[in-house]
């Protein structure tokens, strides 16, 4: 009896047990200039990630930083508790205000390139974390756009 028991318990864990895939990083989405308060430039982006798994999750937290030639512009949090369903694609919405005069310092070295593009390239760095059965993933986001003016 207890040889029986103990087969069955080796094999439920064995057959339930599915290995953890990594959550995916899959770009930035809708990146676009929604205008600009109080000297500050206002944009908004989707995080695009897919859940390669078979169970849900939660998003724990965003931490994005908006670079521009290395510099800090600006940095996203999001606390929103964002549900991740199963095998499937999620988007993180993000909203960032980013100072023209932080910009602008930036800029200026590059003032004939910035009148013949009229864009920039920004930088998105940092990381998300979602939550299940106890466990926590931190994704790294790494995603360059160009934003135009």
């Amino acid at each position: 009896m207890k040889n029986i028991v103990l087969f069955l318990v080796i094999a439920i864990s064995t057959i339930g047990c599915k290995e953890y895939e990594e959550i995916q990083f899959l770009g930035l989405q809708d990146v676009k200039v929604n205008g600009i308060k109080e000297g500050n430039l206002l944009i908004s982006a989707n995080a695009a990630f897919k859940n390669p798994n078979d169970f849900k999750g939660k998003l724990k937290s965003a931490n994005i930083y908006v670079l521009f030639k290395g510099a800090t512009l600006a940095e996203v949090t999001n606390v929103n508790k964002i549900s991740v369903a199963p095998n499937s694609d999620f988007n993180v919405p993000l909203s960032m205000e980013i100072s023209i005069s932080k910009l602008q310092t930036g800029l200026l070295s590059n003032l004939a390139s910035l009148i013949r593009k009229k864009s920039v390239e920004l930088e998105f760095k940092g990381n998300i974390k979602v939550a299940s059965f106890g466990f926590t993933q931190t994704i790294p986001v790494s995603y360059k756009e160009d934003i135009e003016f």
